[in-house]
């Protein structure tokens, strides 16, 4: 959508974070649900004169604004589910929306797909819930700080579910096994000889690249590979690509690569492409992330392939089980990643 990437210290001089229902019942010293029927004036709402003065004092002095999204939330049904992404491009994402929308289409749910390419600020998160579009919430993002996310959302609303991460503050997660995913990587550049390794990440506030992060680290310890761990931010095409070229300009080039996400590995390739480097006989590399198009890159691309489908089809599971009334967990799909060796990791092909 071409918006600008807002961050934390954009928020910070926003305006000031809207008082939650939870505000107004600590201050009146009352129950939430009391609260919440009285100011939407539940003819059940069983209080005192006094009482429901308090609660609608404390109501205007803290300017609360009841949020019809949540009496939505827990009461109507629109038969949709939000799906939030920061990429539509990106073949991950591209398998995720294609799991979300076939255990939509079995539960009889539309999907709602919203994108936050370049931090499309808060409204894209808020706007769905806000104006009661959506029953419930699934979150994929790898850019957005926790912080970010716990209090623009999960601090309001219960019915969401993360996807492919977990953040502080989240009760309910659908994850992939990526250390297994990372230390199948490793284990397949450890050949030919190989000596030395370098793995490209995203940031390490993201749990999901801490998990790649720790299961490379792992594996090339346990091979006894030389090592090095880089934070590349952002951990997409141009990213890789930066950070190609700075690798690859060196004198002493690492014998293999491990590119945590497909998009960083396709910007390698074209880091290497540029300076003229040969893949794989000068470096060889594995990305983490399968698509139909690795196979139509020069060299085609060694990828590893986590069940990205599978875990958009768990977390709409989670969702419809939470927004019924089930407890909120964190899952991890029980699928085992798989490598597809091609062209730029083998030197035998």
């Amino acid at each position: 959508m071409g918006y600008k990437l807002a961050t934390d210290k954009d928020f910070a001089v926003a305006k000031p974070q809207r008082a939650t229902i939870r505000d107004v019942a600590r201050l009146a010293n009352v129950d939430p649900s009391l609260v919440s029927r009285i100011v939407n004036n539940d003819p059940k709402a069983s209080a005192s004169v006094a009482t429901r003065k308090r609660v609608l004092d404390v109501v205007e002095e803290l300017g609360y604004r009841a949020n019809s999204a949540a009496r939505m939330l827990k009461t109507a049904r629109t038969q949709m589910i939000g799906l939030l992404l920061p990429d539509f491009s990106n073949p991950m994402y591209s398998a995720i929306i294609s799991g979300v929308e076939r255990r939509c289409t079995e539960y009889g749910y539309g999907v709602l797909l919203g994108d936050h390419a370049e931090g499309n600020s808060e409204k894209t998160f808020t706007n769905l819930l806000e104006s009661g579009q959506v029953d419930g919430l699934l979150i994929a993002s790898g850019t957005l700080s926790d912080s970010f996310l716990k209090n623009q959302i999960l601090n309001h609303h219960d019915s969401v579910v993360m996807i492919n991460r977990r953040v502080r503050g989240a009760a309910a997660s659908v994850t992939a096994k990526d250390e297994l995913g990372a230390e199948l990587a490793v284990q397949h550049l450890s050949q030919y000889g190989t000596k030395s390794i370098v793995g490209l990440f995203g940031p390490q506030n993201i749990d999901t690249a801490q998990r790649r992060k720790k299961g490379f680290e792992s594996a090339a310890t346990k091979l006894g590979l030389k090592h090095q761990s880089i934070e590349v931010s952002p951990w997409g095409m141009e990213g890789g690509r930066t950070v190609g070229v700075e690798i690859l300009k060196n004198k002493v080039l690492p014998d293999a690569v491990f590119a945590s996400t497909i998009m960083m590995g396709i910007g390698f390739l074209r880091a290497a492409h540029e300076l003229s480097i040969k893949i794989p006989e000068d470096v060889r590399v594995v990305a983490l992330h399968d698509s139909s198009i690795a196979d139509y890159l020069t060299p085609s691309l060694t990828t590893v392939n986590l069940p990205t489908i599978e875990m958009g089809m768990q977390a709409v599971d989670l969702l419809v089980r939470i927004m019924n009334g089930g407890s909120p967990t964190h899952l991890v799909v029980n699928d085992l990643p798989t490598l597809t060796i091609r062209e730029s990791s083998r030197l035998d092909l």
